[in-house]
């Protein structure tokens, strides 16, 4: 209520009520003086006299005002300064807001202001942020400006250079282009270079991340946040790779060698989850190959589109491809799909399509169809505020409405700080550790650091951005570099025994270096308490079998890279 009244349009609504009240006293404040005076007056002569109370004046008899009048006479006046002053700033707003976006200075500036820009927008304003948004469609920036008084906002192309400048984002920190069109992103990403290098910047360089909603054009384009200099660093993220790593480390798709999942909904989340789940598969068993099913109006198109980009998918997974629109479902589909939860049911499932309504309703049938209803059922939602409540527990207590389906909230998950503002080593650090649970007995998390990315604190993520900051050095020191994976499974770089041994050698010494430095020390047993292990010594000095396990986690560098959506290349 408060919020409501403190909006423009409640405002009006409280003025233009005050404005019928004050009317209404006057008209019958002035009936009255006129009955007891002995001047009968028609409407009309009475609502034009309490009109005149507005000039602090008015033509009636010199008769005892009532005290209808005698509140009029005061309130009428302030009614109608207040009704200018209102009008004034609404004319004015425009003008207004443009001279302040015109003096920040350090601001962020979120450009495009579809689901994801206004929840990023919101996210920096949360994080302290003087944030300023920026969008063609007028409709879009006021219902964001007005849902959030925080953010100040501009009716302008994104991709016009001249109406960047004036968002200023040559004194801006930050740009962040989350419009729905790749194409116009980077668009907007090149005006902005020529704002950010004008003369007499002299700041430090802007850092400018773009959306790019193809998860494949976005890792051949993000490296280029590895070395980006100069008056904008540019770097690119894509909220649906990033979603697929969160959503299998929240909800563990593999628990055995007899593991099967079925992914429904193969548009751009699901075709980057199929990927994340082939690496997952490949990282946890080796050599081995699991079935899968994939459900999708244009499965088998997917299916080759998927392999001929990652050719790993083929040695990992025995495809069964279902071509169904479960909006508009084929007698064959539904048989097809009815077949298999009655032969081979699923072990893992995840309703993915885009469609939030026929994700819902696919979930809770498979929930209701599956043997003994224990098979988790993931589904996709853009909020967990929206239709994914209807999945909460009863009542209020502990059980649940469809137990086992569980709601994943994509744009709660991706839409953050971290997700376009942490750079490439953040998201590597990231995936190191999604690795290391993807790794853990059973895919389990519990204490320590055994649990999701967004539950550790910053110290507890520093050891892995530490080991990013290794693995960047070690590869330098062989003449390497980190380029963007291009194809999962295609040919790597092959690394003598010799470089493999000097990968390991050197991560041996960063652990050292890192653990002597918190303040451990060497002991012919480990002890948590005392801060003693028996490892800290040389490399030179390591039993053969411990430097035999550095050398196989060296060998296995490039497997996990690769799940990072990197390959190691050699210099040029």
């Amino acid at each position: 209520m408060i919020a409501f009244l403190r909006s423009p349009r409640g405002r009006w609504y409280v003025l233009a009520a005050l404005w019928v009240v004050v009317i209404i006293l006057g008209i019958g404040g002035f009936i009255e003086q006129g009955r007891e005076s002995g001047e009968p007056r028609s409407f009309l002569d009475t609502l034009y006299l309490t009109l005149q109370l507005a000039t602090l004046d008015y033509s009636g008899s010199s008769g005892d005002m009532n005290w209808r009048l005698q509140v009029g006479r005061f309130v009428v006046p302030i009614m109608a300064a207040s009704t200018v002053l209102i009008t004034a700033s609404v004319v004015f707003a425009g003008e207004l807001n443009r001279l302040r976006i015109g003096r920040a200075s350090g601001h962020t500036v979120v450009a495009g202001l579809g689901d994801v820009g206004k929840r990023l927008a919101i996210a920096f304003a949360d994080a302290g942020e003087r944030v300023v948004v920026v969008d063609a469609d007028a409709s879009l920036v006021a219902a964001t400006t007005s849902a959030d008084g925080r953010l100040q906002g501009l009716v302008g192309d994104p991709t016009d250079p001249g109406t960047l400048a004036r968002v200023r984002v040559d004194r801006a920190r930050r740009l962040v282009v989350a419009g729905p069109e790749d194409a116009r992103n980077v668009r907007a990403a090149s005006a902005a270079a020529t704002v950010a290098v004008g003369p007499g910047r002299g700041r430090p360089a802007l850092r400018c991340a773009v959306q790019l909603t193809d998860a494949e054009l976005a890792s051949l384009m993000r490296a280029t946040d590895l070395d980006s200099a100069g008056a904008m660093r540019l770097s690119y993220f894509s909220l649906h790779e990033r979603a697929a790593r969160s959503l299998l480390s929240e909800n563990p798709p593999f628990t055995g060698v007899d593991d099967h999942a079925l992914v429904i909904g193969l548009g751009r989340f699901g075709r980057s989850l199929v990927v994340a789940l082939g690496q997952q598969w490949a990282h946890q068993h080796p050599g081995r190959r699991t079935p899968i099913t994939l459900v999708d109006p244009h499965a088998s198109g997917r299916w080759a589109e998927l392999t001929q980009r990652h050719p790993a998918l083929v040695e990992v997974f025995d495809p069964e491809l279902i071509d169904v629109d479960l909006g508009w479902p084929s007698a064959d589909g539904v048989h097809a799909l009815s077949t298999l939860l009655a032969e081979r049911p699923p072990t893992w499932v995840a309703v993915v399509v885009d469609d939030e309504p026929l994700a819902l309703a696919n979930a809770v049938f498979l929930q209701q169809r599956l043997p003994a209803r224990r098979v988790p059922v993931v589904v996709r939602m853009g909020s967990a505020a929206g239709l994914g409540t209807l999945l909460a527990s009863v009542g209020g207590g502990a059980a649940r409405a469809f137990p086992g389906v569980s709601v994943f909230p994509f744009l709660d998950r991706t839409c953050t700080v971290e997700s376009v503002d942490g750079g490439i080593r953040e998201q590597l650090a990231e995936s190191v550790h999604e690795d290391y649970l993807a790794g853990l007995p059973d895919g389990g998390t519990g204490a320590g650091l055994q649990r999701p990315w967004g539950d550790l604190g910053d110290d507890e993520r520093d050891l892995s951005r530490r080991r990013v900051d290794g693995i960047v050095g070690d590869l330098a020191a062989l003449g390497c570099e980190l380029a963007p994976l291009r194809r999962w499974g295609a040919p790597t770089v092959d690394l003598t025994d010799e470089e493999t041994a000097l990968l390991a050698g050197r991560e041996h010494q960063r652990w050292y270096d890192d653990r002597t430095a918190s303040g451990w020390t060497y002991a012919a047993a480990r002890d948590d308490s005392a801060r003693t292990n028996p490892l800290l010594v040389p490399w030179a000095d390591l039993a053969p079998e411990v430097r035999q396990s550095n050398l196989d986690a060296a060998r296995a560098l490039q497997p996990m890279l690769a799940r990072a959506g990197f390959e190691i290349a050699r210099a040029a």
